[in-house]
């Protein structure tokens, strides 16, 4: 599937991590997976007409709590929405997150995204970061589910309320690849071991 960048916006957290040196790009992949709200996840398409196209859609998500990040991208959804219709016959994904869209909080401010004479969203200081892999619905009774369930209604405190006949469930990515620039001179492909040995 092809990968389709993201956006987020202001964070309920209120002590959210500062953004690493753009040296340090494993932890900076992590900060931007702990610090968005949401980011586009693109699957292949079962619609039809489109069937093996990429489906690009907007997606919240959590990595853990405000307070814990696990470097993993957990999704609170329903058996109805065509992304997850997708992944019942593809579970390969993209997810797709950039820096651009944290202007929405004055906390995290990245002038080089600013469109304006200096910055833009592909400016590559503005980071984007793309993590692609295999989609796996958690059990619901397993410590992952509850903890995960926890950090959705801490960070998207509306989801507690949603109608209850969605068939409403908790994925995750198991990633196994991540594409990162956040500076001149190209893009990174990451190393996973490093990404989650990472601390916030």
């Amino acid at each position: 599937a092809a990968a389709l960048v993201g956006v987020a916006s202001a964070n309920v957290c209120e002590d959210l991590p500062e953004k690493p040196n753009f040296r340090s790009e494993e932890a900076t992949s992590r900060w931007m997976l702990h610090t968005a709200d949401y980011g586009f996840l693109t699957t292949t398409s079962t619609l039809e007409g489109l069937e093996g196209t990429s489906f690009g859609n907007p997606y919240s998500f959590v990595d853990g709590s405000c307070a814990n990040s696990t470097g993993t991208a957990y999704f609170y959804a329903s058996g109805m929405d065509q992304s997850m219709i997708d992944i019942e016959a593809n579970p390969a994904v993209s997810f797709a997150l950039t820096e651009a869209t944290f202007n929405n909080d004055p906390r995290l401010e990245q002038k080089a995204c600013v469109v304006g004479s200096s910055g833009d969203p592909e400016n590559p200081p503005c980071a984007r970061s793309v993590m692609s892999g295999t989609f796996r619905k958690l059990v619901d009774d397993s410590e992952e589910f509850s903890m995960i369930k926890d950090a959705f209604f801490e960070r998207h405190p509306s989801m507690a309320d949603w109608p209850t006949d969605h068939s409403w469930f908790i994925g995750a990515i198991d990633i196994s690849n991540i594409w990162l620039i956040d500076i001149y001179g190209g893009a990174k492909t990451l190393d996973l071991d490093k990404y989650y040995g990472v601390s916030l």
